[in-house]
């Protein structure tokens, strides 16, 4: 009767502990307007960018994290009400689209995502949620401030004329992660959970994945990377302490006016300007091979050899037929390639060769060579440079236009914190 006993207590026990257990994931961590976030929307929203990070899972790291990972599961809901608001949904489609791009960055066929996640812990409910988050806030900000905010010519023109002005001078390639000040009561959180990231980042933590889980930068989608940026571009703060810093240093916390930034130095160069138009040609070679230990007269006659070929070919499928003539597995097509990735030797004999014209003979090692440029093609750098220009800072004002909207919505919403 007392090992009956025993046992019923035991299971009484158990229950009982289960029980509790499940009582606590589901006590409500916040309330957002009309939606619940649960304890064990908070715990498995962790294990997410623990997982991700490369942060150690321990309690104390949770518990130190647990405020700013509830700050994004209540900006989620915020931005998820208002898609809701505004009839914006996102369906199975682009969920799976964003899926299959998260494999494909991770190197994981897209058939063992699942057993992946399971294996390291990550609930796949949570990052859905968050994919599903993400997408329906760009379409709200696009829809919002696409059609309000633009970037004149002129401003693309400054900008072309500081790249020029600049050449020669240092350029920072950086990535960063931004924490917001609100408002004034936010301040010792949010630089305490700066300088905890930071630990984490010195011990090993993915800069990247903390970026993507925590900055509220416009680059945060990208890993936090904003590219080279020069001296100017960023607040002044910044620029002061990135001249100081060598290649793979993280800065201690820098306080800006609008919030704390985390400061990545990945590489430093100097400024190579506007830079010159990249121009590729497609080229057909006819080689003639020439002896080892081949004597004045035989180099003669086999230059005169390639000469002479080289006269008879009028365009490049000429070239093309006296190459498959040759017999040589050195002649033939080179396909495209960029002018300035070619030998110098190379490089001036064709720089300026007309198209469908045949070089002269250009000596080698083990023969001569002669060349023929089939297409030629000239990089308009500064077309390219203005779109990217105009992309980027466009990106920084819809970047700055969604804090500011999300802010609002903080504001104005009733958020309840219960833990």
């Amino acid at each position: 009767m007392k090992t009956v006993l025993a046992r019923l207590l035991t299971l009484a026990m158990v229950w009982s502990a289960g029980s509790a257990a499940a009582q606590d994931s589901l006590r409500i961590a916040a309330v957002v307007n009309e939606d619940v976030i649960s304890v064990y929307d908070l715990a498995t929203r962790m294990s997410l960018v623990l997982a991700s990070s490369n942060l150690q899972d321990t309690p104390d790291v949770r518990r130190r994290l647990a405020p700013q990972v509830l700050r994004g599961l209540i900006d989620e809901k915020l931005k998820m009400q208002e898609a809701r608001r505004l009839d914006i949904r996102v369906d199975d489609e682009d969920i799976d689209g964003a899926l299959t791009t998260i494999a494909k960055q991770n190197g994981v066929p897209l058939a063992e995502m699942d057993a992946v996640m399971a294996k390291q812990g990550i609930n796949k409910g949570s990052l859905i949620h968050r994919i599903e988050s993400e997408i329906a806030w760009a379409r709200v900000v696009g829809r919002r401030f696409s059609n309000t905010i633009r970037v004149g010519e002129e401003e693309i023109d400054e900008a072309l004329a500081e790249i020029e002005q600049s050449k020669g001078k240092h350029e920072h390639r950086v990535a960063e992660i931004f924490l917001p000040v609100d408002n004034p009561a936010q301040e010792e959180e949010v630089r305490v959970l700066s300088e905890r990231m930071i630990q984490q980042i010195r011990a090993g933590a993915d800069f990247a994945a903390l970026a993507q889980s925590f900055s509220q930068s416009a680059a945060a989608a990208v890993g936090g990377d904003l590219g080279w940026v020069r001296p100017g571009q960023l607040a002044p703060e910044i620029d002061s302490i990135l001249a100081t810093m060598k290649p793979g240093q993280v800065a201690r916390p820098i306080r800006s006016l609008s919030g704390y930034h985390i400061v990545l130095l990945i590489d430093r160069r100097s400024g190579v300007g506007l830079g010159e138009p990249e121009v590729t040609v497609t080229l057909q070679q006819l080689f003639v091979p020439l002896s080892a230990n081949a004597g004045p007269a035989e180099a003669g006659g086999q230059v005169q050899l390639a000469r002479t070929m080289a006269e008879t070919a009028k365009d490049c499928a000429d070239m093309e037929r006296l190459s498959r003539e040759s017999g040589s597995p050195l002649s033939g097509s080179l396909g495209t390639v960029s002018l300035s990735k070619l030998p110098a030797d190379i490089r001036e004999a064709v720089g300026a060769l007309p198209v469908g014209t045949a070089s002269e003979p250009i000596r080698s090692d083990r023969g001569f060579l002669v060349l023929m440029v089939c297409e030629r093609h000239e990089q308009d750098r500064v077309a390219d440079l203005r779109n990217s220009i105009k992309d980027r800072l466009m990106d920084r004002r819809i970047g700055a236009a969604a804090r500011r909207y999300l802010r609002d919505l903080r504001r104005a919403a009733f958020v309840d914190v219960r833990i």
